[in-house]
């Protein structure tokens, strides 16, 4: 089964077929022409792999992000950002990459995140005299957050796989965002300095931070309500993504009241939309699960890892290095739900921390999608920023080296991950 399952889903690949489709068709043929189990048995998989109450909460944060962006929460998250550091050189740079981060911390979405914030930003960046390739390049960088920062979509995927705490992932992405984030706004200004453009306008006062802030108060406060749920167990994370869409609810129709019933069409539209891909995905590459449990594929990968090396770092290193490849050429989230489920035995085996391999896994996975042929975010960020391939690249790489340091650094220091949620949710 599994030269039959690997080999069509090589050739659809090449073929051009959509991966979802990719894996599911191969899957299927594999156990149609590989075995003797009943082709139904692909159906009965996929409907396994969503039914998982942890994986409800990746569409239901995806909508929450539709409905605060709907209710143009959005404008406001803009504006407390512009008040804070547009003063800065290179200040309309940094205030797309922080609104992008806090825009993240309540959708989980990367596409969300940049359709909501950057499209917004894009006019100015031009005005500021920002070249298109560097703006698609810190668009598809700061979307690259809302996987990393909570509550992240690759994050429950993550926790719905291995059954590990959904909760300590989304804390233990917090730092190691932020750091990211950091980085961006410090290239922000670097490029501000270097070709003499986005001066800064305006002069800092804390007044005007103030009144921004009590404007978007309740929209900034929504990551803090999710966070603060989960850590104090309150409720779930996935409860959490409830009380994040009633909460957004409240925000667009009684507070802010930007929102309208005739906007909800579109809400649920776009979020079933994500929300159907999320949930194929990780259906359908249920049945490669399958297919490597009845294969017994784990141990025979950890054999062979093991006759490589015994060092849990080196390992770990092999594994990174080997998603980072996989991410450039398939969906990130169906890399995951192929790659997860064999790898996880093999470093838990060899006492890895699962927090800190959990987040360098789900950051792993994001950096497939900066980079081609796939590259969701950068293709994205190309189409919002009106930039070429060659005028993107150029500017992502600086980007992805960005990222991936920080995940050397979360390897070497540790506590950049577990620190936060140690201190909150105990060792």
């Amino acid at each position: 089964m599994i030269a039959i399952a690997l080999i069509t889903l090589l050739i659809f690949l090449v073929l051009g077929v959509p991966v979802c489709f990719a894996i599911g068709l191969s899957g299927l043929l594999a156990i149609m022409f590989g075995s003797e189990i009943p082709a139904f048995m692909a159906v009965q998989q996929a409907i396994r792999g969503m039914n998982s109450f942890s994986l409800m909460a990746g569409p239901l944060f995806i909508l929450a992000g539709e409905i605060m962006g709907a209710a143009n929460l959005s404008t406001r998250i803009l504006d407390f950002c512009r008040a804070c550091v547009a003063q800065i050189r290179g200040g309309m740079g940094m205030v797309s990459v922080l609104a992008n981060m806090i825009f993240a911390g309540i959708s989980g979405s990367g596409a969300a995140t940049m359709s909501a914030i950057s499209t917004l930003t894009v006019p100015e960046l031009n005005k500021e005299g920002y070249d298109r390739g560097f703006i698609a390049s810190m668009i598809a960088g700061s979307g690259a957050l809302a996987p990393i920062i909570p509550p992240s979509t690759n994050m429950i995927v993550y926790a719905s796989l291995t059954g590990f705490s959904v909760g300590r992932l989304f804390i233990g992405g917090l730092m190691p965002g932020i750091l990211i984030g950091f980085c961006l706004m410090v290239m922000c200004y670097w490029y501000a300095t270097k070709y003499n453009v986005d001066q800064g306008s305006g002069r800092f006062s804390l007044g005007s931070v103030w009144r921004a802030f009590l404007k978007s108060f309740f929209a900034l406060i929504t990551p803090v309500i999710i966070l603060a749920g989960v850590v104090t167990g309150f409720f779930t994370a996935t409860e959490s993504s409830i009380v994040a869409c009633v909460y957004a609810l409240i925000c667009g129709f009684f507070i802010y009241r930007t929102l309208k019933l005739k906007d909800m069409l579109g809400v649920f539209k776009r979020a079933s939309s994500s929300s159907a891909m999320l949930m194929m995905i990780m259906g359908i590459s249920n049945i490669y699960s399958y297919i490597f449990a009845r294969e017994n594929v784990t141990p025979m990968v950890e054999k062979f890892l093991l006759s490589i090396t015994h060092n849990p770092a080196v390992l770990v290193f092999i594994i990174i290095v080997m998603m980072l490849i996989i991410g450039c050429f398939m969906e990130t989230l169906a890399a995951t739900a192929v790659v997860l489920p064999t790898v996880y035995p093999i470093v838990m085996h060899l006492g890895v921390d699962p927090l800190l391999f959990g987040v360098l896994f789900s950051i792993s996975t994001v950096v497939g999608a900066l980079t081609p042929p796939v590259g969701l975010y950068l293709f994205l960020s190309m189409n919002i920023a009106g930039a070429t391939f060659r005028q993107a690249i150029s500017y992502t790489v600086p980007v992805v080296l960005i990222i991936l340091t920080v995940m050397l650094l979360m390897w070497f220091f540790p506590p950049i991950v577990t620190f936060v949620p140690n201190l909150l949710m105990g060792a």
